[in-house]
């Protein structure tokens, strides 16, 4: 089973994960659009089990009327990891760039296409959604 490393820009803070992720999903929400800086984000959807090691301290930020909490580097301000409210959702979010890692998979689909920028396309052959993906 592959093992992967998931790390800030100053490398403080990581986390490793087993296996692959269950999901991989682009998404071109406001609340990405700001998280990450860039056009869209990019999640790698994982059960927490997975997450088999934290290094370094992180700080929690609860944005209002979020459904997750955003762990990032106090020191480079890199979010690295959420967790999700909905107990039923089981799933760790983890910032697709902090893997820099070309194997990871690519996205499964893309999401709230509505509110992404016009130049910004998914690869071919994923599904887009406008909104959320269906549930």
């Amino acid at each position: 089973m592959a093992e992967r490393e998931a790390a800030c820009t100053c490398g403080e803070l990581r986390v490793t994960l087993e296996g692959d992720p269950v999901l991989v999903s682009s998404c071109c929400c406001t609340r990405c659009q700001r998280r990450t800086g860039s056009f869209f984000g990019v999640t790698a959807y994982f059960h927490p089990a997975q997450m088999t090691a934290r290094v370094g301290e992180s700080t929690e930020f609860r944005r209002p009327g979020a459904e997750a909490t955003s762990h990032f580097c106090p020191r480079c301000g890199s979010t690295v990891w959420w967790d999700f409210d909905d107990a039923t959702m089981e799933l760790v979010g983890v910032a697709g760039g902090c893997f820099a890692d070309p194997t990871l998979p690519g996205p499964h689909r893309m999401t709230f296409t509505a509110t992404g920028h016009p130049f910004v396309t998914s690869p071919k052959g994923i599904p887009t959604y406008e909104d959320g993906p269906p549930e």
